[in-house]
């Protein structure tokens, strides 16, 4: 089940301080634009310069979401896309003839085969399964993208404004969704081929990880600078080409405090649950390790969101924005 999950919302990316502050305005169609510290040293080119900005940003996208508790509503609303995609994903298996929970004896006869693999329905069922949950996720994004902007330009943002900024860039993002549907109805396809070899199995994977290493990019670039599809790709490539370092430092310390989260929660429910070896208590032990990893998920995907942002302004202006850096002025904001 666990794989099941990892392989169904593994390339989500994934998905407004003090509410005290917020306030409710009419929303506008472009995100605000993000005010940088230009007197921030770029640290050349060499690894200590990227290993610090690194830090410093995946620091600071975890302080930005604590000291804006509201933004863990895109958390929710993202972990509901997954949920719905990994329980639509799953029948579509179960009426394909494919036993969802591979075993774990949840299915004790065959499941009656009503759609066929590979056949159009189950192509066109996939596409459009593929096609909600993306756009959905890159609606949120976008949302999310749009408030934190507002916070690192030290202006308030509701969910609602968030969200009235995100429609500005609503056929771009649905364009973005319908490539990103395609690679994977084209992946799903040749997975079920009993003649695709290795080499082509590995191929559209290859196509399917990079199509969402670049929506890392593409979302805000197409959110702050509102620029198309075209224009967010080559963006991204020029992105991922100058701080290729800080990214890489960034979300891995994100992924190392995920991970430490994830043990000290993982251990000692081992422990408690396979200690009684009761079955009840492995049983509940199962669950909770896979509520957490699912928690750890939907809030990890506002993080990311959050990293993504800092880095691409960190690459515009070639240097740590002060909300990302913890400079005095961002200490001292409500």
């Amino acid at each position: 089940m666990m794989v099941r999950v990892s392989e169904v919302i593994r390339g989500w990316l994934g998905w407004c301080p003090n509410a005290a502050v917020m306030r409710m305005s009419p929303g506008v169609v472009r995100a605000p634009p993000v005010i940088l510290n230009s007197s921030v040293p770029d640290g050349g080119t060499g690894g200590p310069g990227r290993i610090s900005r690194g830090a410093s940003l995946a620091v600071g996208s975890l302080r930005i979401l604590f000291r804006n508790l509201r933004l863990l509503i895109f958390s929710f609303l993202t972990g509901l896309v997954m949920i719905f995609s990994l329980a639509t994903n799953l029948y579509l298996q179960a009426v394909s003839g494919t036993n969802p929970f591979p075993g774990m004896n949840l299915v004790t006869i065959p499941p009656e085969v009503l759609i066929a693999k590979g056949s159009l329905e189950w192509v066109a069922l996939t596409f459009a399964i593929g096609f909600i949950s993306s756009f959905l996720t890159y609606i949120l994004l976008a949302g999310l993208l749009s408030c934190v902007s507002s916070i690192i330009s030290e202006k308030a943002c509701t969910f609602r404004e968030g969200l009235a900024r995100a429609g500005g860039c609503m056929r771009s993002l649905a364009a973005w969704a319908v490539v990103g549907s395609l690679l994977g109805t084209a992946g799903s396809c040749i997975m079920t081929a009993d003649s695709a070899g290795i080499p082509v199995v590995i191929l559209s994977m290859g196509a399917i990880y990079l199509f969402f290493i670049l929506t890392i990019f593409v979302v805000p670039a197409i959110v702050v600078d509102g620029v198309g599809i075209v224009p967010a790709i080559r963006q991204s490539l020029v992105v991922f080409r100058k701080i290729w370092g800080e990214i890489i430092v960034c979300f891995g310390i994100l992924l190392l405090v995920a991970f430490v989260i994830y043990l000290l929660v993982l251990i000692p429910a081992i422990y408690l649950g396979f200690s009684s070896a009761g079955t009840a208590s492995v049983g509940l032990t199962v669950i909770l390790t896979m509520l957490v990893m699912m928690v750890l998920m939907f809030i990890g995907s506002t993080v990311s969101g959050i990293a993504s942002l800092g880095l691409y302004a960190c690459w515009k202006d070639r240097g740590v924005p002060p909300a990302f850096a913890g400079t005095a002025a961002e200490r001292e904001s409500p």
